[in-house]
Formats: structure tokens, C-alpha cells, sequence
């Protein structure tokens, strides 16, 4: 389906939030056609979830999810794209909360794709929580190694680090100081994003007693 859109009132999230549940919702006010009920929705980022409770004369309910890409028009009109799992959304980020409210694949009539939707849904999910363990794992001090060299936005390229903690713009933040630099001078630090470092080999992990990390300036980050 293609976009939609139309003025709603308002451009909070909890007003495209409500906007949305009316739309679906609105179709239950028609005498002899299904009944329809949002029963939990949330937006991530600018998509839209909800998992959605159909109720067809004479057939067993069954919750289905549903995903709306949405948007602001150049206009102020709010836009939308309405989906739900049986096309396979390209939008995996679906709330937990959300995916445990929906019934069984068996249970949907025409369910299409939405099997592979929430494959996709549950192996997003577990690569988030493999980064946040890794991320968890890698403290100031700590050497990590890569099977193939990261290449950063400066040219450089290096495959061994060592984390440090250190203070940048206000705030401590892990950066990473390459073991061997080569003929480049040494000093440069890099930051290096959670999905990457879910890929590094931890050689050691010992946190450093060294002091308080001064300002450094962080050169660059992956390319």
C-alpha cells in the first residue's frame, strides 16, 4: 500500500499514537464487520507498532501485528504507510511486549509472510542483546581483535585495539587506541560502533588503574 496522509491535530507521539489506533479501529463501528481492537502499540523511531486483536463474525479471533511507517509532510500533514506482518515488513525493531500478544502463525488466515517477519523480528532481537553483552564485556583496559582489519574514514586501518576510558565533550566514553599503528604516529583514538565490537575476539580484559583520562580528541570512527 502506499502513503496517506492527512492533518491530525497535533505532533506528539501520543497524538500519532491515537490518531493511528482510530484508524483501525474505526472499521468496528460498521454494523456485521469485523471487530477490530488495538490492543498494545508503540512507535520506535518513526515506525508504528501495534499488535491488533481481529474478531470475524463466526471464526475465532486472532492478533495480528501490525507496522505503519510514518512521517510529516512538508505541508505539516501526518503520513503513514500501513502494513502488517503477512507482507513481511522490512522493520524488525518490534517491542517484545508487542510480539508476545500476537497468536500462533497456525491461527492467521492468510498469513502470508509473517512467519520470516518474526524470524527476522526474534534474530534482530538477539543481535541487540549479543552487542549490549559484548558492550558489557569490554571495559577500559581491555584488548580486542578483529578477523579483518576496520578501515576508518581517515584511511587507516587496524585489526587490534585497546579500549580506554576517557572524558569528550562533557562526558566518559570508550574509545579505542590501536596496539600497532604502524609507521602513523601513535595517540589517535577511535570509537568504534556497538554492532562492530559484537564481532571482536576479547583477548584480555583487565580494567586499568591508570588516572583519570584527560580530553583526547576522538580522531574518527568506522567507515
Amino acid at each position: 500500500m502506499g502513503w496517506y496522509y492527512q492533518p491530525i491535530g497535533g505532533r506528539s507521539t501520543a497524538d500519532k499514537d491515537a490518531f493511528l489506533r482510530s484508524e483501525i479501529e474505526q472499521i468496528a463501528d460498521k454494523p456485521g464487520k469485523a471487530e477490530i481492537k488495538v490492543v498494545k502499540s508503540a512507535f520506535v523511531g518513526s515506525t508504528w507498532y501495534a499488535a491488533v486483536l481481529i474478531g470475524i463474525p463466526d471464526q475465532t479471533p486472532y492478533t495480528v501485528a501490525y507496522v505503519y511507517l510514518t512521517q510529516m509532510g512538508r505541508d505539516g500533514d501526518f503520513g503513514y504507510k500501513p502494513m502488517d506482518e503477512s507482507v513481511g515488513p522490512c522493520e524488525v525493531d518490534c517491542p517484545v511486549g508487542i510480539m508476545n500478544l500476537l497468536s500462533p502463525i497456525d491461527q492467521l488466515p492468510g498469513a502470508g509472510y509473517a512467519a520470516d517477519w518474526r524470524a527476522r523480528v526474534a534474530a534482530a532481537r538477539e543481535r541487540k542483546a549479543g552487542v549490549r553483552r559484548q558492550q558489557a564485556r569490554i571495559v577500559s583496559g581491555t584488548r580486542i581483535r578483529f578477523a579483518t582489519p576496520l578501515r576508518f574514514t581517515d584511511g587507516a586501518s587496524y585489526d587490534r585495539f585497546i579500549a580506554e576510558a576517557m572524558s569528550w565533550r562533557g562526558r566518559m566514553i570508550l574509545a579505542f587506541r590501536p596496539v600497532d599503528a604502524g609507521d602513523r604516529p601513535l595517540g589517535g583514538r577511535y570509537r568504534i560502533r556497538g554492532r562492530v565490537l559484537a564481532t571482536a575476539e576479547i583477548e584480555t580484559a583487565e580494567r586499568t588503574t591508570s588516572a583519570t583520562p584527560t580530553l583526547m580528541r576522538v580522531d574518527q570512527t568506522v567507515a
